[in-house]
């Protein structure tokens, strides 16, 4: 059993209501496991920090990381779990419907993600039959392995160049979770990236969404079944960011999809998750 099947195991000893999500999140693992991972940063990383600066996230700057040719390769490869018959029958037939979908629509598909370019996004859901929502996770999954490849030097890069805003400074996207981490300067507060996977370092009290640090207008709210985790709250966005308080650096609680019962929870209570790639149907 790999480390993350022994995470997801422990994780769901306690919360077997999420499964079936378990499941799907790590089928779509098995599936990359041969997947092409990026081996090293572009080599005019240093050349963008002014762009990184003005809010353009990395993969948008003049840096080239290669990772359309990556994330397009795995991108394909997720036609595998139409033969997974742990997944519901619904899953199994989106992603058959991968076959029909060409190299050249693939990189397409994977650079208007990055982009934001809805339109181009739709285009080619509705020519291969797949959902949107699942159509962008599965390329969003694609990006995340590719960019696995890189991601100790991109993080001790971002570290080093002291990247401290609220959305991800690879691909941009709203952060999903925070979580803690013993460092040299004492229990810092991190924030984790659903889209691409990448974690960075933020200040220990504030809102990562509108950068709210007035604790007035902030609250935590705890679960009495839910030790792991619990809800920073924004009274100013009315956004929360679920937050694992663990001390398991193992631990799947940072991801998203590990916590999605506590975004039904919140459902009708007028504060709105930001960032998870998974979310409550």
């Amino acid at each position: 059993m790999s480390v993350l099947e022994k995470a997801v195991t422990s994780w769901l000893e306690k919360r077997p209501y999420l499964e079936e999500v378990a499941a799907f999140a790590l089928s779509c693992e098995h599936v990359l496991d041969g997947g092409r991972v990026l081996n090293e940063l572009p080599a005019n990383l240093d050349n963008v920090k002014e762009e990184l600066g003005q809010g353009i996230p990395l993969l948008l700057t003049k840096a080239d990381f290669k990772i359309e040719d990556a994330a397009c390769e795995n991108l394909l490869m997720f036609e595998a779990l139409k033969d997974e018959v742990s997944l519901p029958e619904n899953t199994r037939n989106q992603a058959a419907k991968l076959k029909d979908i060409s190299s050249d629509d693939a990189k397409i598909l994977v650079k208007s993600i990055i982009s934001g370019e809805e339109e181009k996004i739709s285009q080619i859901a509705e020519k291969s039959g797949i959902k949107i929502d699942m159509l962008k996770y599965f390329v969003w999954v694609s990006i995340k392995k590719a960019v696995g490849g890189i991601k100790e030097q991109l993080e001790k890069w971002l570290h080093d160049n002291n990247y401290n805003a609220g959305n991800c400074p690879v691909c941009g996207n709203n952060a999903s979770t925070a979580f803690f981490k013993h460092t040299k300067r004492g229990r810092q507060r991190f924030l984790h990236c659903d889209h691409c996977g990448t974690e960075w370092a933020f200040k220990r009290i504030g809102c990562p969404y509108c950068d709210n640090i007035d604790q007035k207008k902030m609250s935590i709210k705890d679960s009495q079944d839910e030790t792991d985790m619990r809800l920073d709250l924004c009274h100013k966005c009315m956004s929360y960011i679920k937050t694992y308080i663990g001390e398991n650096d193992n631990s799947v609680g940072k991801e998203g999809w590990a916590s999605i019962h506590l975004d039904i929870l919140m459902e009708e209570t007028g504060f709105s998750p930001k960032g998870s790639l998974i979310k409550p149907e």
